[in-house]
């Protein structure tokens, strides 16, 4: 074969194929970045309660297990609490406020009038955090406890600056649930997305649970 034909431009239709068989191949990697999401289902709503804090504690920093001025730690389980806050269509959001308050181990609510004993002064009853860049949040609390009428829960609320609002209560994968008058009334299929599961916290204290639950705002 001479060596001009080894060397021949390939005509006008093989490179037009040539062409069509390369952006075929492309079409895989492309079409992550053409995908379109699905957006996110927002965390239902519930009730306030009637022991959000009647007024709001001095000392309301991020870990409810140590209360200012006071030299013992709060009864109960260590539990590592932690998740973002998001919009529906995946975007973290930075800079909201997450209120978290919950029952002591005695199953008694702080600054909200529930007086009586046994009771745990130890335990500071209500924090609150904010989101950092990723739209991440953390508390040190402890495990929720039932009392009278009550499954264990956490009550959180949430506020962006843009102005979007959540209030709602957070619930433990594989703890009874029957009887429980607000989960009575909670839509079909909104129990398992306020639902977190537990796991052993390594490195933490004997004994301490870490739990993650996310925020998706409407």
């Amino acid at each position: 074969m001479p060596a001009t034909d080894r060397f021949r431009l390939p005509s006008l239709r093989q490179r037009r194929r040539l062409l069509c068989v390369l952006a075929v191949a492309a079409l895989p990697a492309l079409a992550p970045h053409g995908a379109v999401a699905a957006p996110l289902t927002p965390t239902p709503p519930q009730t306030e309660g009637p022991f959000y804090p009647k007024a709001i504690p001095a000392d309301h920093d991020a870990d409810l297990t140590q209360v200012a001025g006071r030299p013992a730690p709060a009864q109960g389980t260590r539990l590592y609490f932690s998740g973002r806050v998001l919009a529906r269509d995946g975007r973290p959001q930075a800079g909201a406020t997450v209120e978290l308050w919950q029952c002591d181990a005695l199953g008694r609510y702080h600054h909200a009038g529930d007086e009586g004993s046994p009771r745990d002064d130890n335990f500071q009853g209500y924090g609150v955090a904010v989101t950092d860049a990723e739209g991440r949040y953390a508390f040190k609390t402890i495990r929720p406890v039932p009392y009278s009428g009550r499954v264990p829960h956490l009550h959180i609320k949430v506020r962006t600056a843009d102005g979007a609002a959540l209030t709602t209560q957070v619930y433990i994968k594989g703890d009874p649930t029957a009887g429980d008058p607000v989960l009575a009334w909670t839509a079909k299929g909104s129990l398992e997305l306020l639902t977190m599961a537990l796991a052993a916290a390594p490195g933490r204290e004997p004994g301490a649970l870490a739990g993650s639950f996310d925020i998706v705002l409407r």
